[in-house]
């Protein structure tokens, strides 16, 4: 369910810019927590089709930098070599803007479109104060302590309690502690649950099921 922040967010990118917005929290392991996307169905259809996203220069901009820029200064400064922003003004992107706020492992961004004028410096100030407060407000309710998110891993990649206590160096009455209320703040009802939870929301990286990359050891769970 979104908070009623977050709705309240959606609501008023979705009156700023007339032509649709992107608008993503915490890129982490190359994918945001939070994605919602309102631009033209037919766009969207040809973005994804064409694998647009690996040239966006919007994309990239947003993930080398933090602030605010005009489509129309980007097109100047930018590569372009698939030239996405010329096929969006094809579906009637043809002004817009790119938001970008957070740390480079957790960035979150805007993209904002208009069909007949470019952002004013307001409304473009009100996005940016838009993206903070999402981003704030989701680092809030997603966060897990780095030591539930080690507990989780270990366990994830198939080692048993006293094999998980050994590597954490610490006791099996903390371990199942830790694994508590990893579930309680992810709301599961499992360690299985919690760690694809923990995996959607970018808390723990698929790609390596965690803590295998650190060197734990396996085992069938105790």
């Amino acid at each position: 369910m979104t908070s009623p922040l977050l709705a309240d967010i959606d609501h008023e990118l979705g009156c700023l810019a007339p032509r649709g917005y992107m608008f993503g929290l915490h890129i982490r392991f190359s994918r945001p927590v939070r994605r919602v996307c309102t631009y033209p169905s037919r766009w969207i259809q040809t973005y994804t089709r064409r694998n647009l996203g690996i040239g966006d220069p919007m994309m990239i901009w947003c993930m080398l930098n933090e602030g605010a820029i005009r489509w129309s200064d980007l097109t100047r400064t930018a590569c372009d070599p698939l030239d996405v922003m010329g096929q969006a003004r094809q579906f009637g992107l043809t002004f817009g803007v790119a938001v970008a706020h957070g740390p480079v492992e957790s960035r979150s961004y805007i993209g904002a479109a208009h069909d007949s004028r470019e952002f004013t410096d307001g409304e473009i100030a009100r996005m940016v104060d838009l993206l903070r407060a999402g981003h704030d407000h989701l680092d809030r309710t997603t966060a897990l302590r780095p030591i539930l998110v080690e507990a989780l891993e270990a366990i994830s990649c198939g080692m048993t309690y006293d094999q998980a206590c050994e590597a954490l160096g610490i006791s099996r009455t903390a371990l199942r502690y830790r694994l508590q209320t990893a579930r309680a703040a992810l709301g599961t009802e499992d360690n299985a649950q919690a760690i694809r939870k923990a995996i959607d929301l970018g808390l723990m990286n698929s790609n390596t099921i965690a803590g295998i990359s650190k060197g734990f050891p396996t085992g069938p769970e105790g």
